[in-house]
């Protein structure tokens, strides 16, 4: 079955009793991975907290196709639950996932456990996709990027769990100035929501200023900017400094990510008027312009496409290799910074 709209937000807070099987999927793998997380509560409020998460990694699924299934099918003897967390991506796994799924409609009742599947790039012409949306005992959630809204919403939420307040003018900036990435977002709205509890007054703009940042990551902006400068020392010099301080490398790709998609989206908007830095997120401000209007010089919208690419690819290593994939990263940073300088001398010489 497929849920939409007011549909996933009633199952999350109550999981229908005939639905074992759960599939997220999404650009975003915050979002995904957010939106699992809900799930996964809900099942366990339903045992009144008897519930054990068990994360599989996909690859062992691979090796070895029964261990899907024996975590699904067998039944603790204590009589809790297994929520089973897998996550993949693409079609990984989809034959030992959807030989459950079929088996589990045919016999007309749920497993003993639960199975919560996590995935990104699913599209319309996915098997994994499709033969859950076409189950009566599975359901499909398809997730999206969040909205300005969603995540005024999400953050002023989490300073309230928290016993405290945001001023709205605070509560605007903040969120202006958010990454579009559910994980990355969460990260600083988390750092925000500690800062308010048991402060005695709301949120203001002064308390943004003085926490938006840490220096590291302040260091992987610099760094990145620089590399899209093709500026080597500068970059390399960040490189160090965030590299010493444990900065994880799907940490660096993905404020790559958001800054050439930034550069993607600002691409877009060149001729439509107005202040093009505002429209973006996070926003470029009217000191940021110029540097960022040089960039936007350097690199085309195929040339930006293509990193976009090259970043899944090596955040899949990263994932895949763990601290190993740390020499790639730095490579790729070279990579990118001969590039921007070969650009540099087309656009002088033009």
């Amino acid at each position: 079955m497929i849920l939409k709209g007011g549909q996933v937000s009633s199952f999350l807070r109550k999981p229908a009793d005939q639905v074992w099987c759960v599939l997220v999927f999404g650009d975003d793998d915050g979002v995904v991975a957010d939106t699992a997380d809900q799930a996964i509560s809900g099942w366990t409020k339903q045992t009144g907290g008897a519930a054990k998460v068990i994360t599989i990694d996909d690859d062992d699924i691979r090796r070895e196709p029964h261990l899907l299934g024996d975590r699904v099918e067998t039944a603790s003897l204590l009589g809790d639950l297994d929520i089973v967390r897998v996550r993949t991506s693409g079609e990984k796994i989809a034959k030992p996932i959807l030989a459950l799924v079929e088996a589990a409609d045919q016999r007309g009742a749920p497993f003993a456990n639960r199975l919560i599947v996590q995935s990104t790039g699913l599209n319309t012409r996915s098997k994994l996709r499709t033969g859950i949306e076409a189950s009566k005992s599975a359901a499909a959630i398809h997730v999206f990027a969040d909205t300005s809204d969603n995540l005024r919403t999400l953050v002023a939420s989490r300073i309230e769990d928290l016993g405290g307040a945001i001023d709205p003018d605070a509560l605007d900036s903040f969120v202006a100035l958010l990454p579009g990435h559910r994980g990355l977002a969460n990260q600083e709205t988390e750092k925000l929501a500690l800062y308010g509890h048991k402060l005695d007054r709301p949120i203001s703009l002064a308390d943004l200023h003085a926490l938006s940042q840490t220096d590291a990551e302040n260091s992987v902006r610099t760094m990145v900017q620089a590399a899209f400068d093709g500026n080597a020392s500068l970059c390399l010099a960040e490189y160090d400094r965030v590299a010493e301080v444990g900065t994880s490398a799907i940490s660096i790709l993905r404020i790559f990510e958001m800054e050439a998609k930034r550069l993607l989206q600002a691409r877009g908007l060149l001729g439509t008027g107005g202040d093009i830095g505002r429209k973006l997120r996070p926003p470029i401000w009217q000191n940021e312009w110029p540097a960022f209007r040089s960039r936007l010089d350097r690199w085309s919208a195929a040339s930006l496409a293509k990193l976009i690419a090259a970043v899944h690819d090596l955040e899949l290593q990263a994932k895949l290799h763990g601290p190993a994939a740390d020499a790639a990263v730095r490579v790729f940073l070279l990579q990118v910074i001969r590039s921007a300088a070969q650009r540099s001398r087309m656009t002088a010489s033009r």
